[in-house]
């Protein structure tokens, strides 16, 4: 035990706070850094499709608006969750009022609620821009004429 540790009753309802509280951040830094990445592959994606197929270029520009779109909220997400935590620490370790961190964790929760609700709209948005792309692909592909191969002669 460190000789800065608090001891008491309280010690281990903070620990498990501070627990707690780290997975949170962590959580959720880490979903909303997967869902950016799901935007930067798909609109790539999208890129190579509408290039290689000569789709309409308009499939490209609803990619890019669609991770714009999300991408507002991701980041502000991650920001608010890093503030909120930011002044955890203030208030643990530097006699910050705990209020600060109360009013900044109640900001980020409310936030990162909504924003997962922007995120999950935008999500399916892109989805169904896909599948769009997908089956116009799958068509031009099917109405190409198939080459033949020839069987091997049995002699």
């Amino acid at each position: 035990l460190a000789s800065g540790e608090p001891r008491g009753p309280h010690a281990v309802m903070r620990g498990v706070h501070v627990l707690v509280a780290l997975l949170a951040t962590m959580t959720t830094l880490a979903v909303h850094s997967i869902a950016y990445t799901y935007f930067l592959a798909t609109g790539k994606w999208a890129a190579e499709v509408v290039r290689v197929y000569q789709l309409p270029e308009w499939i490209n520009h609803q990619a890019k608006k669609n991770k714009r779109k999300a991408f507002r909220f991701e980041f502000w997400g991650m920001t608010a969750v890093a503030v909120a935590a930011w002044l955890g620490a203030g208030a643990d370790a530097q006699g910050l009022n705990p209020l600060w961190h109360l009013g900044g964790a109640g900001v980020a929760l409310m936030f990162n609620l909504g924003a997962f609700a922007a995120i999950y709209a935008t999500i399916v948005a892109q989805h169904r821009l896909l599948s769009e792309v997908k089956t116009q692909a799958d068509q031009l592909r099917a109405a190409r004429p198939a080459k033949s191969v020839a069987a091997p002669d049995p002699s």
